[in-house]
């Protein structure tokens, strides 16, 4: 075990000698990871059953808020040795993601995609064995359509089975398919999310890959039913479940460095639309977590809060090598972490709203409740409820844990607080 730790601190840092101490030190401490149990489970805090992909909600780093569309197998693997040193993979962030701008759309004479050498100077395999020896599982991007979000040719459109197969055999473990070119083309999103669920399926490396699907479009966002409801984020949950492991619900939260949080409790009623689409294997997706890209502390608090409700897939998209502190405390709280990965694998939902008040449940694994008092004004405002309404079974006392906070209280039945503006008081209660 120990011999194994060492090795694959040394294999990190022989490539990032400048992050030598750094990360050998994270990962020397920790044994290696089977991986097949890093095919069955995005979190190592939670059990899951070893035939599901993302059986918890899937955890980890995506470059599209913290890079853009230009990075480098140097910075990738930065980033990767960012998330051992800063305690991240270890709570649970493993998959490793690029997103748009990986690839700009070239291919051989065979229709092959083709990568830059200057970007990916010893190859896409070379990329996926180094992460994994360091215990991640990696993603990557493509799209629908015959053209990507970053540029024209970057999707998969007429080489569903041959990308997968490319995918596959570079070692990759997950793939997101957007829906910039599959818009354009106008393809019906079932029918394509189907189809690269089939090639996933049918890969030839006979490799499981989890796939996130992307349509982000709202109705009628190009014009006059351009897409229609149907065809919309907002019907991907009636599709999703059956060919994917996550379906974006809304459009973006924003763009690198211009995330609002209007757009967060947007993406957040989107996503509370269709819980019972959600559970183990297959999870609505809100977007990603945006620390440092436009939100105060307290709102990105609020969105991490909000997405455990919500039993979202977490991934962070931010540079981890400026990654504040009080973004950096709140993705590192495990007790929030537990809430989202549940094993139950149940949404959480909206209990009542009064004004900009609102109530939110979710029911945890042995009968505890998780509650979320969420604020979505400006101005400090009184919300309550009680254990009763909130489906506690009853008992002369319960256990109140602020999971922020860390403290524990208790009460006989009334749950109540003063919430500060673009807050969530996130609690964790049970009978005692």
């Amino acid at each position: 075990m120990l011999r194994a730790a060492a090795s694959r601190a040394l294999l990190i840092a022989g490539v990032l000698a400048a992050l030598v101490a750094l990360t050998a030190a994270g990962a020397a401490a920790r044994e290696p990871h089977r991986r097949a149990a890093d095919h069955a489970r995005s979190s190592s805090s939670a059990p899951a059953s070893t035939s599901v992909l993302a059986a918890t909600p899937y955890m980890g780093w995506d470059t599209y808020f913290a890079l853009g569309g230009n990075y480098t197998e140097a910075s990738i693997l930065q980033q990767a040795s960012q998330l051992i040193s800063l305690g991240l993979e270890k709570r649970g962030y493993r998959y490793v993601w690029l997103d748009v701008g990986w690839w700009h759309g070239t291919r051989n004479a065979h229709g092959e995609i083709t990568v830059g050498a200057g970007q990916w100077p010893r190859g896409l395999s070379w990329l996926t064995r180094t992460l994994h020896a360091a215990g991640f599982l990696v993603g990557l991007y493509t799209d629908a359509g015959p053209n990507g979000c970053g540029g024209a040719g970057e999707g998969s459109y007429g080489h569903y089975q041959q990308d997968v197969n490319s995918f596959a055999a570079w070692g990759f473990d997950a793939v997101k398919v957007d829906f910039c070119g599959g818009a354009e083309y106008h393809l019906d999103p079932a029918t394509a999310y189907a189809e690269f669920h089939e090639a996933i399926e049918h890969n030839a490396s006979h490799r499981p890959m989890l796939l996130s699907i992307c349509n982000f479009q709202q109705p009628e966002q190009y014009g006059e039913d351009r897409p229609p409801l149907e065809e919309s984020a907002f019907a991907s949950y009636s599709f999703g479940p059956s060919v994917g492991n996550s379906w974006r619900t809304d459009t973006d939260v924003g763009t690198p460095g211009h995330v609002y949080f209007s757009n967060v409790l947007r993406n957040m009623d989107a996503d509370a639309a269709a819980p019972q689409a959600a559970g183990p294997g297959h999870w609505n997706d809100p977007d990603y977590l945006a620390p440092d890209q436009g939100m105060s502390a307290t709102q990105f608090r609020s969105q991490l809060s909000m997405w455990a409700m919500l039993a979202a897939p977490l991934m962070i998209s931010d540079n981890l090598t400026k990654i504040s502190a009080n973004s950096l405390a709140a993705v590192q709280n495990s007790e929030v972490l537990a809430i989202d990965q549940d094993p139950a694998g149940v949404q959480g939902t909206l209990l009542s709203s009064s004004g900009s008040g609102e109530v939110w449940v979710k029911p945890l694994l042995g009968g505890s409740r998780a509650i979320a008092l969420l604020n979505r004004g400006s101005s400090p405002i009184d919300i309550q409820t009680s254990a009763e309404a909130t489906g506690l079974p009853s008992a002369a006392i319960y256990t109140v844990r602020n999971v922020w906070t860390h403290t524990t209280g208790s009460t006989v039945g009334a749950i109540r607080a003063v919430v500060p503006g673009d807050s969530a008081l996130l609690l964790r209660v049970s009978p005692r």
